[in-house]
């Protein structure tokens, strides 16, 4: 099919299709985070930045500290995306041009009523 009038009111639903990692990076930018983590495996989950925001643009999945640092940089494509079951949060992992690596993030957004 297309990406018609009709398509942009409903979800798309294949994880791994560019529509829904689309929409699911434009939902967790809209957050702002309270603070990013990542797994440690013998010291639990680790503090990595605070104050974070993201952002899409130019085919990149980027995440920065409060600070203006770059802590996370990954191709949009090569990014998985998913919330967490809560809500409150979201798992981004992928491979990151900061660590030369597959890095696997935890971003806890702030909460506000």
């Amino acid at each position: 099919m297309g990406d018609g009038w009709f398509f942009r009111y409903i979800k798309a639903k294949n994880t791994k299709s560019a529509r829904y990692k689309r929409e699911l990076a434009d939902k967790i930018c809209g957050h702002h985070m309270k603070y990013v983590t990542v797994s440690s495996g013998d010291r639990g989950d680790v503090v990595i930045g605070r104050e974070c925001t993201c952002r899409c643009s130019d085919g990149f999945f980027t995440v920065t500290n409060g600070d203006g640092v770059l802590i996370f940089k990954a191709p949009m494509d090569g990014v998985s995306l998913f919330e967490l079951m809560s809500l409150e949060g979201a798992v981004i992992s992928g491979d990151d041009e900061i660590s030369g690596g597959r890095m696997e993030i935890t971003a806890h957004y702030s909460y506000y009523r």
